[in-house]
């Protein structure tokens, strides 16, 4: 065992850390006075990283793999704190290759910077979504949030154009885009009146 030269081991080492990383970022990154304290905690409060896929090559249940490939996909509400990430991965991977004397080369596919929604939109959908549900219920115990999407929308696209800015509506348990998606038809008719009430408020 002590003479492998393990790309798998080292995948798994890689994963481990990637999950500590993103779960504790101020355990990890030293900004040296670049980034603010409150920067650091929106890292801390937005950062969310995935190892979705992973291969391995020849595959075979007895034989040590020749290569290990992995995907990591890192999404913030900060394109400098994101990239302070994918910077300490990329240092902690090659110290760990190095280590375990196994070759590694990381590759960067696909790069989308963070938009942020305008403020003064948010403000209003904030202000209609709290009607709408005064509407619906009469009072409102808990007050309207305002979330951070890590995936990808339109209004990434469109940014570049015009203001922005997005209305969700709850999805039981988190899920959405899939057969076990379940919204409530009183949040439905919620969102309706506040996009109504929005839409009033600028025509």
């Amino acid at each position: 065992m002590s003479l492998r030269q393990d790309p798998m081991a080292a995948a798994a080492e890689l994963i481990v850390l990637l999950e500590s990383l993103c779960k504790d970022p101020k355990g990890f990154l030293s900004y040296d006075g670049h980034c603010s304290d409150p920067n650091m905690e929106a890292l801390s409060n937005s950062l969310v990283c995935t190892v979705g896929e992973i291969s391995t090559w020849p595959s075979a249940s007895n034989v040590i793999p020749g290569q290990v490939t992995f995907s990591v996909d890192l999404r913030a509400v900060d394109d400098m704190g994101r990239e302070a990430i994918l910077y300490e991965l990329s240092d902690q991977m090659y110290q760990i290759c190095e280590r375990r004397h196994v070759s590694c080369h990381m590759e960067r596919k696909h790069d989308a910077n963070a938009v942020k929604c305008d403020s003064e939109l948010s403000s209003q959908l904030k202000l209609a979504a709290t009607m709408a549900v005064k509407r619906m219920a009469g009072e409102i115990q808990d007050g309207v949030p305002i979330l951070m999407s890590g995936a990808g929308h339109d209004a990434m696209a469109m940014a570049h154009l015009t203001k922005v800015g997005m209305l969700f509506v709850r999805c039981r348990g988190g899920i959405s885009h899939s057969p076990a998606e379940n919204v409530l038809d009183d949040d439905v008719w919620a969102a309706g009146w506040a996009i109504l009430a929005f839409l009033e408020n600028h025509l």
